[in-house]
């Protein structure tokens, strides 16, 4: 008998997805664990991969010894191992790209040494005007020695105030982590709600929970003092965040109550730095991370708690392999190491409120504002209105009214409007056609800073026509309109109103999210527009009007999720209104007023909402009442992937497949760059037990290698 291990190689090959078993050479015997980065021998060539097992079994001359260590120390817990090879039955994906996503780059290929980590401390006192230089010098005074990621964190453009407050001796640089035990601050008074939120949680044996509570009810408070309680009991804790947006003012918050045990984990991190947070996380060297979706797979050896603030996101869904739902992989991890997971929102997805009606998680609610603060008032205006009384502007004059007000008080507005660009498309008026892009079929947006279109699904740009493309007609204008235009019409109306634009356009890096924020919560500018990335987890004390400039943007978009996210949208974007004593309204333009999604939306009613929404869904059988697999086939050729859908959907159907197939048929995006897109549906009923569809899933995706198959889809264009 000899040691054997069984090793994951890191190879996404359809014939490499098993475990291959070298033999542990002597030179290893001792020091080889379950989880080390390896690096063995593959026919010729060599590999590296992650040990799976290690086990005594029979000697073979087939079997090959591991060449050696990569790394000195494990790079996966036993339990991350489980938890990849979970995922890689659950999702469809190759053990390699499981574990991928749980070991950043920099770790597997060891090219990014570990970096020098500087810390700052301040000398002295130092009394200067006010200024970035002096505010920073005081925030590390307050709560230094800081490391520079944090700084950078909070004030992201403050690299000059540092190098400028070290020239002049003012702060004294450090090359390691100071000595110091921090005391985490006090926690402040809790809340009626609260209280009874936490002591529910505490006292009871379920150890995952559904925290839904109203914009502005204290969530983040509660979120807080369950990280304090895994932190007395000598755990790990790890707040997830849906978008980078979110992460400036959270980070600020959690570190004025945990100080430097808090680490940061997002993609605006460099290689260095990501590698230095996970091997601070394995290490134990920090105790809290707030992090984006792949911080669910950092290598904790302590995890007492998971939360998932703004549960319902669609950005928790993972776009590329392995396309894993965090939800879905939070709850599974909190389940294998015994953590304690919190799923909290003020619009819980429908599977997420659904399993805690079912009783398979627990089910917590904070009701009201803190200090009994009022949700905001709001006005639904009907549009088809304005239009027949002659307003044909993109304000209502309730709206524009509204904004009157709010500026006279010299308070703030924040306008949301799901589009970017200054107009939606450009549109013939003889013929009727729209000036679509030639690689996807999709309109172009008109962009008026550039005076270009642009697609923004392969990010072609063009000039704009004077005639149309079809009938050479010159009656060509710009048709509805984006966040270009709404910040232009807000000039104009109001030429002294200072105006900020977020969108996918002007925020291209974190750091551009930071400045915004921060220039919009010192109250140096007036109104802010933005798409969706600003509609929800912000807190802008000066905030007391919102207007939602078109909100039947996503609701009759072919997608059974549509009316959800519409009323989320709505609900969370006037969320960010009257969040202090002065009180808030929201304004809400629509052309279709009826629709329950935007009633019970206008009333702050998640519960209504839900009832209506959940019926819709048991009637035509999608989540939470099944299982979805969307598989899509595309490539150049129309008539070929035509005729590969209908061979595969034929194919399901006559494997004695009891799940509901549905198509092919075109993808509402039916071409992106080029390529023509056909889906296939497959409904599973849930709760009817295992089924041998992922096997045959599995089998057909080894067949066609081509195919894209997703679990649960968040994404149905």
């Amino acid at each position: 008998m000899v040691r054997l291990a069984d090793v994951i190689l890191d190879r996404v090959v359809g014939v490499l997805d098993h475990p291959f078993t070298y033999r542990v050479p002597d030179s290893l015997d001792d020091d080889l664990k379950v989880g080390h980065w390896v690096s063995v021998p593959l026919g010729r060539a060599e590999a590296q991969g992650v040990v799976q097992r290690v086990y005594e079994g029979e000697d073979s001359p087939q079997l090959k010894p591991i060449t050696g260590l990569v790394l000195p120390e494990p790079v996966l817990t036993p339990h991350l191992l489980e938890l990849a090879d979970w995922m890689s039955d659950a999702y469809l994906c190759y053990q390699a790209q499981a574990v991928r996503a749980m070991v950043p780059t920099s770790v597997r290929q060891d090219r990014s040494a570990r970096p020098q980590v500087l810390w700052y401390r301040t000398v002295g006192t130092r009394v200067g005007r006010p200024s970035l230089k002096q505010t920073v010098f005081e925030y590390i005074a307050q709560h230094g020695p800081v490391d520079r990621r944090t700084v950078l964190d909070v004030f992201p453009n403050a690299g000059a105030a540092l190098r400028a407050l070290v020239a002049e001796e003012a702060l004294e640089v450090l090359t390691r982590v100071p000595e110091r035990d921090f005391q985490a601050s006090a926690s402040p008074a809790l809340t009626p709600d609260q209280e009874v939120v936490l002591a529910t949680i505490r006292s009871a044996r379920e150890t995952s929970w559904l925290l839904e509570g109203v914009t502005g009810s204290g969530k983040t408070e509660v979120y807080l003092s369950l990280i304090q309680d895994a932190l007395r009991d000598g755990k790990q804790a790890l707040a997830l965040l849906p978008e980078i947006a979110l992460t400036p003012q959270t980070v600020s918050r959690f570190r004025e109550r945990f100080g430097n045990h808090v680490a940061v984990w997002h993609s605006g991190l460099s290689a260095g730095e990501r590698r230095l947070t996970w091997e601070a996380v394995r290490a134990h060297e920090v105790s809290v991370v707030v992090g984006a979706r792949s911080a669910v797979f950092l290598p904790f050896d302590s995890l007492g708690l998971i939360v998932l603030d703004e549960e319902h996101e669609p950005s928790y869904k993972q776009d590329e392999h392995p396309r894993y739902h965090t939800r879905d992989v939070a709850l599974k991890r909190g389940q294998q190491e015994g953590a304690r997971v919190i799923l909290g929102s003020a619009t819980p997805s429908l599977e997420t409120r659904f399993a805690a009606d079912s009783g398979s998680i627990g089910y917590v609610r904070l009701p009201s504002r803190v200090l009994g603060r009022p949700l905001p008032t709001v006005e639904v205006v009907d549009m088809r209105e304005e239009l027949r009384a002659g307003n044909r502007d993109i304000f209502s004059g309730t709206l524009k009214h509204a904004l009157e007000e709010t500026l006279a008080a010299r308070e703030q507005a924040i306008l949301f409007l799901n589009r970017r660009g200054f107009a939606t498309f450009v549109l013939c008026r003889s013929c009727g056609q729209a000036v679509e892009c030639p690689q996807c079929s999709v309109s172009m947006t008109f962009h008026q800073r550039e005076n270009q279109l642009l697609c923004h699904y392969c990010e072609r740009t063009a000039a704009v026509p004077t005639q149309c493309p079809e009938c050479g007609s010159d009656k060509i204008r710009h048709f509805g309109a984006g966040t270009e235009r709404v910040v232009d019409e807000v000039a104009r109306l109001f030429p002294e109103a200072r105006i900020v634009r977020a969108d996918r356009d002007t925020l291209t890096r974190p750091q551009d999210y930071a400045d915004l924020y921060y220039q919009f919560f010192r109250g140096e500018a007036d109104v802010l527009v933005g798409t969706q990335m600003i509609a929800k987890g912000m807190d802008f004390p000066r905030v007391t009007l919102v207007g939602v400039v078109a909100a039947d943007t996503a609701l009759h978009l072919p997608d059974f999720r549509s009316a959800e996210r519409t009323f989320q949208l709505l609900v969370q974007a006037g969320g960010r209104s009257g969040r202090s004593e002065r009180g808030g309204r929201v304004v809400v333009q629509t052309y279709n007023p009826d629709h329950y999604a935007v009633q019970w939306a206008a009333e702050h009613d998640y519960g209504h909402f839900y009832q209506d929404e959940i019926l819709y869904r048991q009637a035509t059988g999608y989540p939470p009442f099944t299982d979805l697999w969307l598989l899509v086939l595309e490539g150049a050729d129309l008539d070929e992937v035509r005729r590969d859908a209908d061979a595969v959907a034929r194919e399901l159907r006559q494997s004695g497949l009891d799940e509901q197939v549905l198509g092919p048929a075109p993808a509402p995006l039916a071409k992106v760059r080029g390529h023509f897109r056909f889906h296939v549906l497959i409904k599973q009923d849930r709760g009817r037990g295992e089924s041998d569809i992922s096997t045959r899933l599995r089998d057909l995706q080894a067949r066609r290698p081509g195919i894209n198959i997703t679990r649960d889809p968040y994404f149905m264009m």
